[in-house]
C-alpha cells in the first residue's frame, strides 16, 4: 500500500538543478488571478482550521483537523503556496497520534513573514 504513495512523493522531489536558497521574497507573477483567488481562499480555509500552534526554532507547527477534505485542502494550499513562496518549505505530518501537522519552515527571516501571512504571533 505504501509503495503508490512512496512513488508519489518521488515523483514531486525537487531536482538537484532547484534552487535550493531563494530570496525571502514572493514572485507575484507565479499564479493567475484565478490560482491567487483559489491560494487566498485555501489560506482562509487553513487558518480557520488551526487547532493549536507550536512555534520552532525556524517556523511554526500547526495542528489541523485529520479529515479528508482538510487533507486534500492542504495539499492544493501548498501546492500554490510553493509556486509564489518558495524560500518557505512545508511538511504534512499524520502522526501515530493520528494528529494531523504542518510545518512551515525555513531560514533565518522567514518565522517572521510566515507568522504575517498565517496570522501567528512570533515570540521575540
Amino acid at each position: 500500500m505504501l509503495a503508490p504513495i512512496l512513488m508519489s512523493i518521488a515523483i514531486f522531489t525537487p531536482t538537484a538543478t532547484a534552487q535550493t536558497d531563494p530570496p525571502i521574497a514572493c514572485t507575484p507573477k507565479a499564479l493567475d488571478a484565478t490560482q491567487r483567488r483559489r491560494q487566498t481562499e485555501l489560506l482562509g480555509i487553513v487558518r480557520g482550521k488551526i487547532q493549536k500552534t507550536v512555534e520552532l526554532d525556524n517556523g511554526f507547527a500547526l495542528q489541523l483537523p485529520n479529515d479528508p477534505a482538510t487533507t486534500l485542502q492542504v495539499a492544493a494550499w501548498i501546492s500554490l503556496e510553493r509556486r509564489c513562496c518558495g524560500f518557505a518549505e512545508f511538511a504534512v505530518e499524520w502522526r501515530l497520534d493520528d494528529t494531523v501537522w504542518v510545518k512551515l519552515t525555513g531560514k533565518a527571516g522567514v518565522k517572521e513573514v510566515l507568522a504575517a501571512e498565517m496570522g501567528i504571533a512570533a515570540k521575540r
